[in-house]
């Protein structure tokens, strides 16, 4: 009885584990096209995408427990650079990225501070002290649509600081409908 609790019981885990929440609808950009593989649940393709590189600097408003892990809370400005242009004639990024985290837990606000386009946000820990994020931003761009995904992360402080700075990746894909 107990060798079949147990199989179950380990089939009900990977079960649970090959579960997902969102963002199951898409596929990697075949390179040897050029892009366009990737579909969004509008049918919409990537037309191209390039790779982002960020640095910038987070800014608690309070100094920073060195022993309280991830800390998100605070300024989070950043600038984006283009490290790989890939098949994109043009990579519309801003001077400047700047986000505004409050709150705790579920509670936890992202804002940002320019508008227009589409925006979400959340910064997680990542188990070992760093805090990264995942943005996202959606632009309409004439008949296309462009789309900035950013990663940001700041390191476990080892100090009392108000201040990390920034490191992180990003993508920017071109699409040729609302992804």
């Amino acid at each position: 009885m107990i060798r079949k609790l147990a199989s179950v019981v380990v089939f009900g885990a990977l079960a649970i584990a090959g579960c997902g929440v969102g963002g199951g609808d898409k596929v990697p950009v075949d390179s040897s096209t050029g892009g366009g593989s990737d579909t969004g649940s509008s049918g919409a393709s990537i037309t191209c995408t390039a790779q982002i590189a960020l640095t910038g600097t987070f800014t608690a408003p309070v100094a920073l427990d060195p022993t309280g892990g991830c800390q998100p809370d605070g300024t989070w400005m950043m600038t984006a650079t283009v490290t790989d242009a890939g098949t994109c004639a043009n990579v519309p990024l801003k001077a400047s990225y700047s986000y505004t985290v409050t709150g705790v837990g579920r509670n936890t606000k992202v804002a940002y501070a320019d508008t227009g386009g589409e925006f979400q946000g959340v910064f997680e820990a990542s188990g070992d002290g760093l805090c990264i994020g995942s943005l996202e931003h959606i632009l309409a761009d004439g008949s296309n649509f462009d789309q900035v995904t950013l990663h940001p992360s700041i390191p476990k402080p080892d100090a009392a600081v108000t201040t990390l700075t920034i490191s992180g990746i990003g993508e920017f894909n071109l699409w040729n409908g609302h992804p």
